[in-house]
This record gives structure tokens, sequence and C-alpha cells, in this order.
């Protein structure tokens, strides 16, 4: 199976063509404009499964030129704008695939690039022992971790990935640690002098076993169409299909679980309705009802924090029969 990543850097509906000269059966776009403007069967190949995910004129478009077909994940988190999650599948195999562009984000600046990778990467936590696939740009490096949270760096990222058994093709093919790489995926303003390995595939151990291959395409080739160059990646096919409930109420029973229990007695009720309105949208799908169900989620973790620390320094004691 033939995964091809690129960032087109915008126009992909004039620079396609070149890109499907290399044949992918899945091809993941970031900075891809949305499928009115692509005009499938006329300025791009028709695939045959398409998403897009995006604001305005540019997102994330992943697209099926083989019997591969796309499932979005209900658990899909809009707060990780361009971490998205689906289930791949025909009808002998499926894994998860994150699609990702780190990017800013300009409502709350420390929570972009690299950061919003290691938040998406908590929040997701419970999908990570699945056959899984994160590709796309990073738009991160080893070489920047001092500009980041030690907590959130690149780093960070690479090893909480490690620590559920996920790793980098490129790094595991070459190795070569992070920040020595000796290919590069991005050029600055498209000048060959200013180079950065920023684009990543990282897989689950289980995939890397079936044996892969993975390489950066020229720039002198590519610089013309953007400051990125594609990054073809060759895995076998995997042989099972995964076991996995496309559901809200999973990830919500996931995170409960977590919570402190002075915290689940405390706001019994609160609990009860967000398994109830998980349930409710796994049914429906109405896009307003996961937001307030992921605010209000998130509420009771900051909660669940403060009661956690505050029962650590001995200010909040629980009772013996508690």
């Amino acid at each position: 199976m033939r995964i091809i990543e690129w960032n087109c850097q915008g126009a992909f509906r004039k620079k396609n063509k070149k890109i499907l000269e290399l044949n992918p059966d899945i091809l993941i776009v970031t900075e891809c404009e949305s499928e009115a403007k692509l005009e499938f069967g006329k300025l791009t190949k028709t695939p045959n499964d398409f998403f897009w995910y995006g604001y305005g004129h540019k997102g994330i478009g992943v697209f099926s030129y083989c019997d591969y077909k796309f499932e979005l994940l209900k658990e899909f988190n809009p707060k990780f704008r361009y971490i998205v999650p689906f289930k791949v599948y025909d009808n002998e195999s499926s894994f998860l695939l994150f699609a990702v562009w780190a990017k800013d984000n300009i409502e709350n600046p420390e929570t972009g690039y690299i950061t919003q990778v290691w938040l998406a990467l908590q929040y997701y936590a419970r999908l990570l022992n699945l056959n899984s696939i994160f590709i796309g740009d990073f738009n991160s490096n080893q070489i920047w971790d001092n500009k980041h949270n030690v907590n959130y760096n690149h780093t960070a990222v690479v090893d909480f990935f490690k620590e559920n058994d996920i790793y980098s093709l490129y790094h595991e093919q070459n190795n070569v640690a992070h920040g020595q790489e000796k290919d590069y995926s991005f050029h600055m303003h498209r000048k060959i002098v200013k180079p950065y390995h920023i684009d990543y595939c990282f897989a689950s151990k289980e995939i890397l076993k079936t044996g892969f291959n993975i390489h950066l395409c020229e720039p002198n080739e590519w610089l013309e169409y953007s400051d990125h160059v594609p990054m073809i990646v060759q895995i076998n096919k995997p042989k099972r299909i995964i076991k996995i409930h496309n559901s809200l109420s999973e990830n919500l029973t996931y995170r409960i679980n977590k919570l402190n229990s002075l915290t689940v007695e405390k706001f019994e009720s609160v609990i009860n309705q967000l398994k109830t309105k998980g349930s409710i949208y796994d049914l429906t799908g109405i896009l307003e009802e996961k937001i307030q169900i992921f605010e209000t989620m998130e509420y009771l973790e900051k909660i669940d924090k403060s009661i956690t620390e505050l029962i650590k320094t001995g200010y909040f004691l629980i009772p013996h029969n508690a």
C-alpha cells in the first residue's frame, strides 16, 4: 500500500496531476482546498473516497484511490483542529489514520504547533493501542525544543509515541536520531539552502514489523510547486480488522474513569448527563451537542486536577469512609 503525504502550499487543483503521477493509494494533502474548488472529474481526478476538513479555503484533504474508505471518528475534537482521526477500512482490514497539520492557534498561541499534537495525543490516548498511523506536516523538529515548554515539545511527543509503541518510520529506517536528519521535507521560501525536516509518518510497531519503506522526493523536482516535498510511505496492507466502536461515549467513559473518586461523587449528576448526551450524539451526530459535551468534560477535568492537587497537599482530606 502506497501512502503519500504532501503540503501542497495551496491551489491543489493546479498541482494535483503532478502528485497523482506517483500513484498513491491514499493521499494526505495539507493546505488543501475544499471539494468545491477541486472540481472532481474536471480539475482533479475523482477519488474512490474523500474527506476534507478545514476553515476558510484551506484544510486537510484525504483521498483514497484504492478500495479503502474513510470514517471520521465521532470523538474527533475540533479543539485539535488539524489532527483529524479516521478509521480506514475495506472488507478485509482496517487501521486508524490521523492526518496532521500542526499549525498556529490564533485564539491561544501557547497551544499551537507541536503543543497541539501533544495535547491531541493525550485526548486520543485510548486509541493508541490500535494499529495507527500519524502522518502529515508536524511543523516541528527536535532542534526547536527550547522554543516550547519542555513537557509539550517535539521530544515529549516522540517519547509519548514510544511509550505507546509508535515510531517514526524515517528515523527507524535510517537509524538516525531526531534532530539529526539528513533528508529534508521543507525548504523555507522554496530556497534549497534553507532545509528542514518537519513532515513525519509515525506508525504502530505492528505495522513496522510487516515491513515498510519511506522516502522524501527530490526538492529540485518539487520546489516550483510548494515549499514542501512529498513523503512516500510504502507499507504492507494490514491483515486484520481493528476492533473499535466508533463512538463519543467510549471516549467519555475512558476520561470519566480517570477522574478522582471524589470528583465522581460530587459531580455524579453532571457525569450522568454527559453519558446520556454522549449516547444521544452517537445516534444523531449534532455538532452543537458535541461541542457542549467537550466543554463540560474539560471543565470537569480541570476541577478534578484542582481537587487532586488539594488532596496531595493535605488541604482537602477525604473522609475515611469515602
